[in-house]
């Protein structure tokens, strides 16, 4: 009897341990499933982060590349195309002649460089950074061809707040995942292609557009990414593949888009180069200001110009006005009369017709020293000279004018006295007066 048992209780002591060995292989698997699973998710969200990081970083990239460049404020670069030197080389691809707008679209250019399309002379230009997104691609970046400059074009583009409301050619759209325009006032878009879907062949690395951005098509209208034939072309915010069934019931199968974008409209590159143009004419202002005369109490700023004096010649006694520029026949009886140092990317665009000057009268020709100052922004007294930078017009104000109402958007601002709005006023559609003091 005693083999028997003893055979009994190994055979049960090896069923248990096998139970318990098959609970642990369980255990073990659901917790690699459970880590999979979050691991899956977790890279999700951090692919999702970098992309969007890569997306920010580079619109704050391109609109400080515009707005700092030192011979033509304002402009964008030539996307990175494949077609025109074999490679995606990180260069901006200059069009010399026969410009279309497929050559609006390609790669975000990362290279510094100082060809002829992004300005001769200068050390360097260039976003520097190669961004990527979230699966390690490079960026894409389209441009309306209102602010691009070709190799062959002499001198500066004219890029005013004028550009925004009445531009050369129509600006770019972007639409919702709808269909629905978001903004058809849009400068540049930049696009995270993704990984690869459908038939998107990225072999070689030298495909064009359609190999890494998407098209879908929506209530029976097709938007693509990848295609760039119009002056206004349109870009898609469409849903994401994943978060779109099969039978779904808005868009049409196969559904195939991985695509996310930023724009950058007209008004936002304006509103940071206003500030560019602001503190230039303001720089200058001090520097004539301590250049007019050895000892303090006989330095003084410029009289302003006439509004609507379209040469902006100084006049005598004129505390409120336009910029005054070159003045060779100038009313005005002080020396230098005028702001001749003024760059020359600023004149050409006419920047000083959207600069509203004024100085206090003991800081003038007249009564020099600015002993006290006699302007009011805000609660900011006694300054000596004030800028207002006047944005583009609004419904109804008309310009060139002599009527400050033309300029200015606030009774405050447009009643004649020394007393203005503060600095930082914020904008509205009915308000873009911004404000810079001059001195002190």
């Amino acid at each position: 009897m005693y083999p028997r048992t003893h055979n009994g209780i190994v055979k049960k002591k090896q069923q248990g341990a096998a139970l318990i060995l098959f609970a642990v292989l369980l255990l073990l698997v659901a917790t690699a499933t459970f880590f999979t699973y979050f691991d899956s998710s977790q890279y999700k969200v951090e692919r999702e982060r970098r992309t969007f990081q890569a997306l920010a970083e580079a619109k704050v990239a391109l609109i400080g590349w515009s707005v700092g460049h030192s011979q033509f404020p304002g402009i964008l670069p030539f996307p990175d195309r494949s077609n025109l030197d074999g490679d995606y080389d990180g260069n901006s691809d200059c069009v010399n002649t026969g410009l279309g707008y497929p050559h609006l679209l390609g790669k975000l250019p990362i290279v510094a460089q100082t060809a002829p399309c992004v300005g001769t002379g200068a050390t360097q230009y260039g976003l520097a950074s190669n961004l990527t997104d979230g699966h390690g691609e490079r960026l894409w970046y389209a441009v309306s061809r209102n602010l691009i400059r070709t190799s062959t074009a002499v001198g500066s583009l004219v890029i005013n707040p004028a550009i925004a409301d009445t531009p050369t050619y129509p600006w770019l759209i972007v639409r919702d995942k709808n269909g629905q325009i978001i903004s058809n006032r849009v400068a540049a878009v930049i696009l995270a292609p993704g990984p690869a879907v459908g038939a998107q062949n990225r072999s070689g690395g030298l495909a064009g557009p359609a190999a890494y951005l998407d098209s879908v098509t929506i209530a029976g209208n097709t938007y693509s990414n990848a295609d760039s034939t119009l002056p206004n072309e349109d870009f898609i915010m469409a849903e994401d593949m994943i978060n779109v069934s099969a039978t779904h019931p808005t868009y049409q199968q196969p559904y195939e888009f991985n695509d996310r974008l930023v724009y950058i409209t007209i008004d936002e590159l304006l509103a940071a180069l206003e500030n560019r143009v602001i503190r230039e004419a303001a720089n200058l202002l001090r520097t004539y200001y301590i250049a007019s005369a050895v000892t303090a109490a006989n330095r003084y700023y410029p009289y302003a110009a006439a509004l609507g004096d379209m040469d902006n010649l100084c006049e005598e006694g004129q505390l409120q006005g336009s910029l005054p520029i070159t003045n060779p026949a100038s009313s005005c009886t002080h020396p230098n009369p005028g702001l001749t140092l003024l760059p020359t990317w600023f004149t050409e665009s006419r920047w000083q017709d959207y600069l509203y000057y004024a100085v206090s009268g003991d800081c003038s020709f007249a009564t020099p020293g600015c002993v006290t100052g006699g302007i009011t922004a805000g609660v900011q007294t006694n300054l000596h000279a004030l800028l207002i930078s006047a944005g583009r017009a609004l419904a109804i104000q008309v310009r060139p004018s002599n009527n400050a109402a033309d300029y200015l958007d606030s009774i405050e601002n447009t009643d004649g006295d020394s007393i203005f709005d503060a600095v930082g006023t914020p904008r509205t559609a009915i308000y873009n007066d911004q404000m810079l003091i001059v001195a002190p």
